[in-house]
């Protein structure tokens, strides 16, 4: 399999959780937050559906430079609802998946470098800079919103196996 395959593979498992876990957010919690620190429940999930968008960027440069006056004047997309969010999440989605499907394992075997100015965070293969910042950035942050939904007593969708509230996959 390639890793261009197996990369769309995880792609859509990721979208489709992070879809059943964002739908699952009350119009009534969007602004809900477990903690003055935190995002709000409709900011951490527009950023969940953000970090999609991410996968455009790393599959389609070399390099992400916080200091670069391109990331200094940029700001992430915005939702102000679920259906928003979901349609960003979508949007970013086909957008990867189109880009994802003509690259060869040669493509995703390049070196991608996350760096602020000078200081370097992140130097490494394409296809692992993918599956690290983009599948398992939100899957992390998919998993701080199910906890803001169990804190809230919404429902959770299985994702990796049963909940207390779906018992059956």
């Amino acid at each position: 399999m390639s890793l261009s395959a197996h990369l769309s593979a995880q792609l859509e498992a990721e979208l489709d959780a992070s879809r059943r876990v964002i739908e699952r957010i009350p119009e009534t919690m969007s602004a809900w937050k477990p903690h003055e620190k935190s995002w709000s429940a409709k900011d951490l999930a527009t950023h969940i559906a953000n970090l999609i968008g991410w996968g455009a960027m790393i599959l389609t440069t070399r390099e992400l430079d916080f200091e670069s006056e391109e990331m200094k004047n940029w700001a992430p997309p915005t939702a102000d609802d679920v259906p928003q969010i979901l349609a960003l999440l979508q949007a970013h989605g086909d957008q990867v998946r189109a880009i994802l499907g003509g690259m060869s394992d040669a493509d995703l075997g390049e070196e991608w470098v996350m760096r602020s100015g000078e200081e370097v965070f992140s130097a490494d293969p394409r296809h692992f800079a993918f599956a690290r910042w983009v599948l398992a950035h939100q899957a992390h942050h998919r998993g701080e919103l199910m906890v803001y939904l169990r804190l809230n007593d919404v429902p959770l969708p299985a994702i990796f196996g049963p909940t207390a509230d779906e018992q059956q996959m």
